[in-house]
């Protein structure tokens, strides 16, 4: 689990690469990251090397790409989302180089990329829509879905009770449902 100081320091350091490309910067969001985002992209390669090439290369892309991310909070995401797709790439590549077991992996690997699409799509939503809440209700809902923190580890860092976080957390959801359904 991510902590909220983690969370602003993965922000701080992002708009610090963001606006001086400063390699130190993004060195520090390498070594908080690379050890997820590796066991990320074993789980999806089942292959420790093919993982460390798409772990590096994910991280490369990221760096030369990082200024066109537009809500520093969602790097995490953002990353993780370049890992899936170049783990994609490198399915389909594998799977030409093995054209006699292709077809049996075609049916699978076409809904697989399907859905992956309908995923991404819906990531992307909830990314625009995270960057219209305040940064305390984006911390909150962080927080909690994807860290999966408790109400009473949110309640301890962030020093508010338990209906105050119950509510800001819910309000939070209700802003983004109302968006989900625009």
């Amino acid at each position: 689990m991510i902590s909220t100081q983690t969370l602003q320091k993965e922000e701080v350091l992002v708009i610090t690469y963001q606006t001086t490309q400063c390699n130190k910067a993004f060195g520090e969001l390498y070594e908080m990251f690379y050890s997820q985002l590796f066991d990320y992209v074993c789980k999806i390669a089942n292959n420790a090397d093919d993982a460390f090439d798409i772990t590096q290369e994910a991280f490369i892309k990221a760096a030369q790409e990082l200024h066109k991310l537009k809500v520093p909070i969602t790097f995490r995401f953002w990353l993780f989302r370049i890992a899936k797709h170049m783990c994609m790439k490198n399915h389909r590549k594998i799977a030409k180089q093995s054209y006699d077991s292709y077809e049996e992996d075609f049916a699978s690997q076409d809904y697989s990329t399907s859905e992956a699409i309908e995923k991404d799509e819906l990531l992307e939503k909830m990314t625009l829509i995270l960057s219209t809440l305040s940064k305390e209700d984006q911390q909150l809902l962080l927080a909690k879905y994807s860290e999966g923190k408790s109400i009473k580890e949110i309640m301890e860092s962030t020093s508010l009770a338990s209906s105050t976080v119950k509510m800001k957390l819910m309000r939070a959801r209700i802003k983004v449902a109302q968006q989900l359904s625009v």
